[in-house]
């Protein structure tokens, strides 16, 4: 992200504080079968993402594929292995509202992030 141009860096940045305020707060029912990635996606009212959001997104999935958060297609044992293996992880009853948790927090920590970017970037414009 540090080498993209400062207009993509805003432009991400304004999209996550809109997804951070279009958060859906969904149950468990509603997200129920859906790939984690589409979970994630429909949590933050968001149809696609690319880039440095989907990015984000799959840092989340696997946190959670890590933590024992999701489980596995056939919906009953806890997924921990396969890193990277989006299609494979589907969201748990019991792990759901944490993983929205960890969703919230990576959120914040990319705009903290991109924030910083920015930033420095309007300092150096100064010096």
């Amino acid at each position: 992200m540090e080498l993209l141009p400062t207009v993509e860096v805003q432009w991400t940045l304004k999209l996550l504080r809109t997804i951070e305020q279009q958060q859906q707060d969904l149950d468990y029912e509603t997200v129920r079968g859906k790939q984690i990635i589409r979970a994630l996606l429909k949590e933050v009212g968001v149809k696609f993402a690319k880039g440095y959001i989907y990015k984000m997104l799959k840092g989340v999935a696997n946190e959670a594929r890590r933590r024992s958060l999701l489980i596995n297609p056939n919906g009953s044992t806890p997924l921990s292995s396969a890193y990277g293996d989006v299609n494979g992880m589907f969201p748990s009853l019991t792990g759901w509202e944490q993983t929205k948790g960890i969703l919230m927090r990576h959120i914040a920590n990319a705009e903290i992030h991109l924030g910083e970017i920015l930033f420095g970037r309007e300092l150096l414009s100064h010096v």
